[in-house]
């Protein structure tokens, strides 16, 4: 097998192809980008094809490339699932999850303390972070995901779908009256950029309101784990997930004024690489996450 000689090479072109970028692909073999660079000219020049053009700033594989690229993935996958076999570590050891910030301060960290007593030979490290992770190739073992679509490429299972309730803290109902729904125009909405369908818009059609767009306040902000910081200050409504509200409303951290509810408005999924060699750890924590949030059910 010749070609095995360029393999250096041909792992520069696979990562570069999946980042289409010289430079992160850099970052992942630990090299310089110029070392990348100069591996898949010399794997361009064996071939005899072109296996990558420039794009503004990214470095787009060809036909020939994304070929390519798509063998050498499906290859390198089977060469570390073969490794991880041998080398599945033992349940006790270090599980690293990352999760949004929102689920991490709601449900996970109050009951973290549980799987710890029932598993006290796994450390868990807990990174809040709703930025991509690489869970084949990266520290992050398992991801707990907001969103209805995910990478097909990893283990993904829904851990729940949930309904979106108006929220608040107790402190707003001293100065609003909401026992009345149309006093909403006295309070901040603030709008975590949900999709349509799935906003104040579609809940406020449940609840038979219809303002003038100028008779309401906004906040807008990039996310449910934002627009829970601001309300849990005092400051509006967001609209919530009921699963992950529940302790809070329990405690009296959070209050749910009304009853209409924008159904399927919320998902989180639990992705990992199935063949990772921390896959017994994984597992574990999985059931134990799915044994939670089957027993949250909804607050009263």
């Amino acid at each position: 097998m010749k070609e095995l000689a360029h393999l250096n090479a041909l792992r520069c072109v696979e990562a570069a192809a999946r980042h289409c970028s010289y430079t992160r692909a850099a970052e992942e073999l630990h090299v310089s980008q110029a070392a990348v660079s100069q591996q898949v000219r010399q794997m361009e020049r064996v071939l005899g094809v072109k296996l990558f053009i420039r794009e503004g700033r990214k470095m787009v594989p060809t036909g020939k490339g994304r070929q390519l690229a798509a063998q050498l993935s499906k290859g390198f996958r089977a060469i570390v699932d073969g490794v991880h076999q041998i080398q599945a570590e033992p349940l006790a050891g270090t599980l690293n999850i990352t999760t949004t910030q929102s689920l991490a301060t709601m449900l996970l960290m109050p009951n973290l303390w549980q799987f710890r007593r029932r598993h006290p030979d796994i450390n868990v490290r807990v990174v809040a972070s709703s930025g991509l992770e690489d869970l084949q190739h990266g520290e992050m073992d398992i991801a707990i995901r907001f969103g209805f679509t995910e990478p097909s490429d990893l283990h993904q299972r829904v851990l729940f779908e949930d309904p979106l309730v108006a929220l608040c803290s107790p402190q707003l109902l001293e100065h609003v009256d909401l026992s009345d729904p149309r006093n909403l125009r006295d309070c901040w909405l603030v709008d975590a950029d949900y999709k349509r369908g799935r906003d104040w818009q579609a809940w406020m059609a449940l609840a038979g309101l219809d303002f003038p767009p100028e008779e309401l306040k906004w906040l807008q902000v990039s996310n449910l784990d934002v627009a829970l910081s601001a309300v849990m200050s005092g400051h509006g409504l967001f609209l919530g997930s009921l699963t992950l509200s529940k302790q809070l409303i329990a405690a009296g951290t959070l209050v749910k004024p009304f009853p209409y509810r924008i159904e399927r408005g919320i998902r989180y999924s639990v992705l990992y690489d199935a063949a990772s060699a921390r896959a017994q750890r994984i597992r574990v924590f999985e059931d134990w996450l799915f044994e939670l949030v089957q027993h949250a059910g909804e607050p009263g």
